[in-house]
This record gives C-alpha cells, sequence and structure tokens, in this order.
C-alpha cells in the first residue's frame, strides 16, 4: 500500500486536529477541577466557622451543585436514610429528574446507592448496565437513562446518614477516577453538616 504526498499530509493534519481536540479536553478538565478544588477550599473555611445559624439545606445544595460542576454533569442527588423506616429519600435532586425525584422513597436493600451505603464505600460506574447490583426501577419510573454514575456515602464515626449520587459526564470520555476523589470530599463536607446540623439540633433540644 503506497501513499503520496497528498495523502500524507492530509494524514498529518487530520492528526493535528485530534490532538488539538485532546489537548482542549485535558485543559477543559483541568480548570473545571482546579475551580472545584478551590470552591472546595472556601467550602471548607466555612465548615470550620459552623454556628447554630447554619442554613443546612443551602449548604447541601451548593456541595451538590458544585460536585456536580467538578464531575461534568447536570445530573446528580442526595439521598439520605429515613431512621425510622429505613427507607431511602431523595431530599435534594438538581436536574431534569428534580419534579419527579424530590422527597421519592426507594428501599435500602436495591440498587447502587444502597450498596454504597451500607458499605461506606464510593462506586464508579462508567456502565450501569455491567454492575449487577444496578437497579433500573428509577428510570422506569421517570423515564430517565442512566448510562454512567458515581456514588459517594455520607457518614460520621457515630453515624450513616445517606449518599451522594452523580450521574451521566457530559463528556465524551465519561467519569473517571479523580471526578471520584472530587465528590468523595464534596461528600465528606456534607457529611460533616449534616453532623454539626445534628449536634446542634440535640443543644437546642436539651
Amino acid at each position: 500500500m503506497s501513499f503520496n504526498r497528498r495523502d500524507i499530509v492530509q494524514m498529518l493534519r487530520d492528526e493535528i486536529e485530534s490532538l488539538k481536540a485532546r489537548n482542549r479536553q485535558i485543559s477543559d478538565r483541568l480548570i473545571r477541577h482546579q475551580q472545584a478544588f478551590r470552591a472546595l477550599n472556601r467550602m471548607d473555611d466555612t465548615m470550620r466557622g459552623l454556628s447554630k445559624d447554619i442554613d443546612v439545606e443551602k449548604l447541601i445544595h451548593d456541595l451538590l451543585s458544585l460536585a456536580l460542576h467538578a464531575s461534568d454533569s447536570e445530573n446528580g442527588s442526595l439521598i439520605l436514610v429515613d431512621e425510622d423506616t429505613g427507607e431511602l429519600v431523595f431530599v435534594d435532586v438538581i436536574g431534569e429528574a428534580r419534579d419527579h425525584l424530590l422527597n421519592h422513597r426507594i428501599s435500602n436493600n436495591v440498587g447502587i446507592v444502597s450498596h454504597v451505603i451500607k458499605t461506606r464505600k464510593a462506586v464508579l460506574l462508567t456502565d450501569v448496565r455491567k454492575s449487577s447490583r444496578w437497579s433500573s426501577e428509577i428510570d422506569q419510573i421517570i423515564g430517565f437513562k442512566t448510562q454512567a454514575l458515581m456514588c459517594a456515602p455520607l457518614y460520621s464515626d457515630e453515624a450513616t446518614y445517606g449518599a451522594i449520587e452523580v450521574i451521566n459526564n457530559s463528556s465524551v470520555e465519561g467519569f473517571d477516577e479523580n471526578d471520584l476523589a472530587i465528590l468523595r470530599v464534596s461528600a465528606r463536607f456534607v457529611s460533616q453538616a449534616l453532623q454539626k446540623a445534628e449536634h446542634i439540633s440535640q443543644l437546642e433540644v436539651n
């Protein structure tokens, strides 16, 4: 098989364009992660100064928004365990499923979220259909198509609160371990906020 000069020039041009596109992807991801880490540092400062006037719902929503931004996703949920029933409740939802999922309840023994909460270990799935633990129940209810997801537990030494779940990355490459690491940090801040709110609530009762 032979190539003429025109073919070689075109091959080089295609390769250059491919490298440029790859560099743009890397640059975009790097910028997004840098922004996320700076925001997490600001959140750390905020957490250190928490008082009884803390707006837990707003703080949790801000952290969920940050986790989505850092992971290049527009869909995510914060799920908490109902201590009375044991059910898992979608207490905050960002994205197109919000109207369907907000305050929706699911069983505590089905799906990835349940597994993450029980094991206290974060999970990254680039293709949910390859996991035997994934349940399509929610997708069927709301007509959504989950392709990939990340989920991180919310807990302290004394209690397990729930989990943060991020769905479907917008980039071609999908989620990676860096995204999961940022989600873990976000989950840690949310856990601290929940623990602080619980402590303040107990003080007010006493």
